[in-house]
Parts: structure tokens; sequence; C-alpha cells
């Protein structure tokens, strides 16, 4: 039967040539959706680590934050914990910040600002995008990078001297005058008018104390992430340490608001596709399946079986999606490397700096596209098989 089905479908050259273009095409456009999609979900998965860390841990209450208090880590906890941290080979980093806000500003402007006390070098500090000047060193202690928004703001340039207002944790007022070592950027134009970074030793003088908000950690591989937070809520239990562990997940909103409007999109996409394939090669079957009620009358008289007509019309539907869909993940794929090789870029909304058009190109982006495609055509097909192995001989041996 298949040997026949390979035949009939050579045959008509026109017709399957027609059908394998609208499956090829369909296959095309689901393989860049979709790996535009997954390069698109790596992209921020690598920025959403860079920024909040593999994990973080903090005060028992420091997320929820109903009553407006600072839940601070203790520097009696922070060294626990850092020693907890040092005895797993997969932890590579860990920095404590600490959260300031105040006004900053020059004789001419001010402006109010977000700051985050870092430890200079440490691997959150790294992480930073620089725009201009040089980030924190180990050992700065006066020194502030500044988002290039808040620079821009204050007409500042590097190695200026710039003022910071605050209030310590117990109300008092308190001012400290900083060096602009630099500008940086999170790729957030809202975020990078108000963000600002200092050494996390000036910003705990500024709010009188000796704690921090929390401790940022950093893992050799992403896929370690959860597997560390369930030993280091064992280990903090053992210790007594009441404090709260979460993952770049849970605090990566960004993260999964784009995920999940892609993954919309790529479904009703997908939706649409699936129904122009259907149709149209229910279309395309279905003037076949009249062109050839003369052939179909003439081998159901020789002693074909109902079933054994169904099944050779449903094999010629299904070699045809198989061939149109090996095609088209092979273009689909062709397509996204010329594309990658243009070095295309684009500005994302809520991003202030254009970023590549990235295209995903693992062969796995093509199964959901061939899968798809396949039923599509598999279920075109079997109505007007279903139709034709329903046909009485007699009627049709008349309309020779």
């Amino acid at each position: 039967m298949w040997k026949i089905a390979w035949r009939n479908v050579l045959r008509n050259k026109r017709r399957s040539l027609l059908s394998i273009i609208i499956i090829v095409i369909s296959v095309i456009v689901l393989f860049l959706v979709k790996g535009y999609n997954t390069g698109t979900f790596e992209g921020l998965t690598i920025m959403s680590v860079m920024q909040y860390g593999n994990l973080q841990i903090a005060k028992a209450g420091y997320w929820k934050n109903t009553d407006n208090e600072r839940y601070l880590l203790a520097r009696e906890e922070t060294v626990k914990i850092k020693e907890i941290l040092a005895e797993n080979p997969a932890v590579i980093s860990c920095s404590a910040e600490l959260a300031i806000y105040g006004i900053m500003g020059t004789e001419e402007s001010s402006a109010i600002v977000s700051g985050t006390g870092i430890e200079p070098g440490s691997g959150q500090g790294q992480n930073l995008m620089m725009v201009s000047g040089s980030n924190l060193f180990e050992g700065d202690v006066d020194r502030v990078l500044l988002g290039k928004g808040v620079m821009q703001k204050l007409g500042l340039e590097e190695d200026e001297w710039v003022s910071l207002m605050t209030t310590t944790l117990d109300g008092a007022y308190n001012a400290g005058n900083l060096q602009v070592t630099g500008a940086f950027s999170v790729g957030n134009l809202d975020a990078d008018n108000v963000y600002v970074m200092l050494p996390l030793g000036y910003a705990q003088s500024m709010l009188n104390t000796d704690g921090v908000d929390k401790l940022v950690v950093n893992l050799a591989e992403v896929k370690q992430t959860a597997t560390i937070i369930s030993w280091l809520k064992e280990r903090f239990a053992a210790e007594g340490l009441e404090v709260e562990v979460k993952s770049w997940l849970d605090l990566a909103t960004f993260y999964h608001q784009v995920r999940s409007l892609y993954e919309t999109v790529f479904f009703f996409i997908s939706i649409v596709l699936f129904v122009l394939v259907f149709f149209s090669i229910l279309e395309i079957i279905s003037m076949a399946f009249f062109e050839r009620m003369n052939e179909i009358g003439t081998i159901r008289a020789i002693g074909t079986q109902r079933h054994q007509v169904f099944v050779l019309l449903s094999q010629e539907g299904l070699i045809l999606s198989l061939i149109a869909g090996v095609i088209g993940i092979a273009g689909g794929w062709l397509a996204g490397y010329l594309i990658n090789q243009a070095n295309l870029t684009y500005t994302p909304p809520s991003v202030s700096e254009p970023v590549m058009l990235y295209i995903d190109l693992a062969l796995a982006n093509g199964i959901t596209p061939f899968v798809l495609v396949v039923v599509a055509t598999v279920l075109s097909a079997i109505i007007p098989a279903v139709k034709a192995a329903r046909l009485n001989v007699v009627e049709v041996l008349r309309h020779f």
C-alpha cells in the first residue's frame, strides 16, 4: 500500500507540489516563531540571573513586608550563612546587599534615587552593564555608580562629586558625599533614571546599621538552583536560622510576563496555521477525490476493500506531510541562520538598549511545528478518505 500511495503522490505532481508548499511555509513560520521564543527565553534567563543571582537569602518576612519595617540580616547571621554556603562547591559567589533611598544632587540639580549597597568586586557588581567610566572595585569606600539616566539628570561626569541625603533606620537625617566612578544600565529606561550603586559599607554608615537586606548567591549552573535551595533550607533549619530563600524564578516577574505573552502568541499562531493547513489540504484532496472517482471505482471493482481505500488515501496525506515537514524544518533552520547572520537589532518594550534578533536553531524547535502539520494534514486527508471508502462501486462506474 505504501508503494502505491507513493506512486500516487508522484503522479499527481501539481496537486502534491501545492500541498507541500502550503505545509512547508507553515512549518517555516512556526519554526522561526518557536526559535525566536526559545532564544528570547534563554536571553531573559541570563538577564534575570545577572540581576537577581541564582537565588537570594533574606530574613523571614522580608519579601512580604506588610508592615513597612526593615527585615535585616544581622552581621552574625550573615557570617553564618556565608559559612554554610562555603560548604557547597556549586556556590561560586555570595554578596550582601542593602537598599538605600534618598535624594542625590549637586548645587544645580537633584534627583530622587533608589540605591543599592553592594560589596565592590562581588559577582553582582561585575554583572552590571557599564555605559561609561569604571566599575566599583574592592576597597572602594566613597565612590558611586549612577544609572545613566541619573547621570544625565544631574549633568555629572566621571570623578565629579555628588551629595546623597537619606534617613537612618532610626529616622534621623544623614548626608554624605560620593565620587562618581561611572554610569551603568539595567536595560530599563525607568530603572536607569533612579538606580545607583554604592559600596555596602558606605550604605550601612548612611543608614547607621551593620545589617543587610539580603544575600545574593550565584551558582555554577542555573539548573542547580532548585537542588541548592532544598539543601540550604535543610541546613538553615538545622542551624535555627529564620531566613527565606527564593530563586530567580520567584523574583523575575518580567521574565514570567514576557514568557506568558510569547507562549500565548505562539499558541494562537499555531492554531491559525493548523486551521489553514487543515482546510487547504482538505480542499486540495477533496478536489483530487472527485477527479479520481473513476480510479477509486475501478480498484474497488477489482476487489479492493473499503478499509484498503481508506488506508491508501490516508497514506498519501501522511507521505505529503512527512516530506513537507522535513523540508519545512530544513527551510526554517536555513531562514533562522540567515536572520542570525544578518545581525538585526530591535528595541523591545521597556528596554532602553537595542538587542539582537536571535533565532534559536535547535532542531527541538521543529518538533511542535512538524507534529502540528502532520496531524493537520492527516486529519484533512481522513475526511475524503472516508467518503471514498463508502462509495458504491456500481454508482461510481456509471460515471465512466
